[in-house]
């Protein structure tokens, strides 16, 4: 026993560290040492420990199944894919980028432009040609299916063509481009 001196009520007192814990650590050191931290469970832990579950690889390995089995499945069905989707979509929203871009371009400049397409055609023009005008090409696969002018005046007005429309195609879908009178907005359905 270790002892601190005298204190004015004449105790005295123990350290506490000496023999006093000895038992204490001795005995911790043997439960430490028999019982593994692998075995030391709360009833917390069950509940995030799934007997029927599947690993992160099987299902990787089930959606490169899947995967694989759509890409080759579907082209047999014959459902549109999403290229030939995309084209038809695509070359709709070209035609009426293209078409407003003349409106605002005869407004700019003060003068007319003209936007012209001919069925079965996968080009279309524009006049007075500019060398700002944009290439007037449709994607591949993707005609035009009606014969189609529109002129815009100075005030963005559809001056010839006005209430009309031109539809594009890829033998499959078909898409119409339609332009108001008085306002020349354009109409994509």
């Amino acid at each position: 026993m270790i002892t601190f001196g005298r204190f004015d009520k004449g105790f005295k007192v123990r350290s506490p560290v000496g023999n006093g814990l000895k038992p204490f650590l001795t005995g911790f050191r043997s439960f430490r040492t028999k019982c593994q931290f692998s075995e030391l469970r709360t009833h917390h832990s069950e509940l995030f420990v799934s007997k029927r579950g599947m690993t992160m690889i099987e299902v990787i390995m089930v959606m490169m199944i899947i995967g694989i089995l759509a890409a080759v499945v579907i082209p047999k069905l014959g459902l549109p894919t999403a290229t030939s989707t995309a084209s038809v979509d695509g070359a709709a929203y070209m035609i009426a980028s293209d078409i407003r871009y003349a409106q605002e371009f005869a407004m700019a400049n003060r003068a007319s432009k003209t936007v012209t397409f001919t069925s079965g055609s996968s080009t279309y023009t524009f006049s007075p040609t500019s060398t700002l005008d944009p290439s007037g090409r449709l994607p591949s696969g993707v005609t035009t299916r009606d014969n189609y002018t529109i002129t815009f005046n100075s005030l963005g007005e559809p001056i010839v063509g006005g209430d009309g429309s031109v539809r594009v195609w890829d033998g499959v879908r078909t898409k119409t481009i339609s332009v108001l009178n008085y306002t020349g907005k354009v109409n994509i359905s």
